[in-house]
């Protein structure tokens, strides 16, 4: 009876260490997929809206405040936004010198209909004629190089500050937005070369039947071609034109005039293209070609 119960202890026993053996060698319970620990980064809040880059000239009017600078854009003051990185760039720059400059134009957060002007880029206009001018030609009249001429827009007349130009046996007065080309005696806005202005000192001898038919010829290819009478121009500041004709359509105004100035004739090819630089760009340019002296 004693050998009985050993043999079934010790065939207990065996099983007992063949099942834990085999528990042993089992494969693993299938474990839970690990917790992705991977910081997530929160979604960003709706960023102010930015224009593309606009670029522009004008004249430097001056801080407002540490992080604001002026700019007199023609004629018309504006406020631009200056980052910390962009300040050292307005260190070698005075008020009322001519600037180049770009900027965005920025939805301010939580009002859509206010836009902050950002200052991206800025760079002085140097000189072209070493005088501190922005008009073309070595000057070498006696005149004033800087003054005022009276100049009429929308029905207001006032003065604006011009600088004297040298051209070729003649000078004038150019005013800030534009720029005088003293060899190809052009007459521009900065802002778009296309309002141009040729400028052509005539001989003595010319002969104003000629000049108008070559200039009916060219004007036509614009639009219907029409002459003004000294009655329409005798309000005018192209009151004392020898003739002034004209032609246009949708994309632009053409002008021919001829007048004499300080004892010479002159012609003038006035190109107006539609835009808005348009509105101050006849009242400047008539002022300005009525300035010319023979030098």
């Amino acid at each position: 009876m004693r050998n009985t119960m050993n043999i079934s202890v010790s065939l207990l026993v065996l099983v007992m260490g063949f099942s834990l053996v085999a528990c042993g060698n089992s494969s693993p319970t299938a474990q839970p997929p690990a917790t992705n620990t991977e910081e997530q980064t929160p979604a960003p809040g709706k960023q102010p809206e930015e224009s593309a880059v606009i670029e522009a000239e004008g004249i430097l009017t001056g801080w407002a405040d540490p992080h604001t600078v002026e700019i007199r854009v023609n004629e018309e003051p504006m406020s631009f936004q200056v980052g910390e990185d962009l300040q050292k760039s307005l260190d070698d720059i005075d008020d009322e010198d001519s600037v180049q400059f770009k900027y965005v134009e920025k939805a301010i957060e939580g009002d859509t209909t206010i836009k902050q002007l950002v200052l991206t880029e800025i760079a002085k206009v140097e000189s072209n004629d070493g005088n501190g001018t922005n008009a073309g030609g070595n000057v070498t009249s006696d005149r004033a190089k800087t003054s005022e001429l009276e100049v009429t827009v929308e029905g207001m007349t006032e003065k604006r500050a011009v600088t004297l130009a040298q051209g070729k046996g003649y000078s004038l007065y150019v005013f800030e937005p534009m720029l005088y080309d003293a060899d190809d005696q052009e007459l521009t806005m900065k802002i778009d070369p296309d309002y141009e202005v040729e400028i052509e000192k005539l001989p003595s001898d010319y002969n104003l039947n000629e000049l108008k038919a070559d200039a009916k010829k060219e004007l036509s290819e614009t639009g219907v071609v029409k002459q003004l009478s000294e009655e329409k121009l005798s309000n005018g500041p192209m009151k004392e034109a020898k003739l002034f004709m004209m032609s246009q359509n949708n994309k632009k105004t053409e002008y021919f005039i001829v007048k004499e100035l300080d004892g010479n004739g002159f012609a003038f090819h006035i190109h107006a293209p539609v835009g808005e630089p348009s509105e101050g760009f006849l009242p400047m340019v008539y002022a300005s070609i009525n300035s010319i002296m023979n030098e």
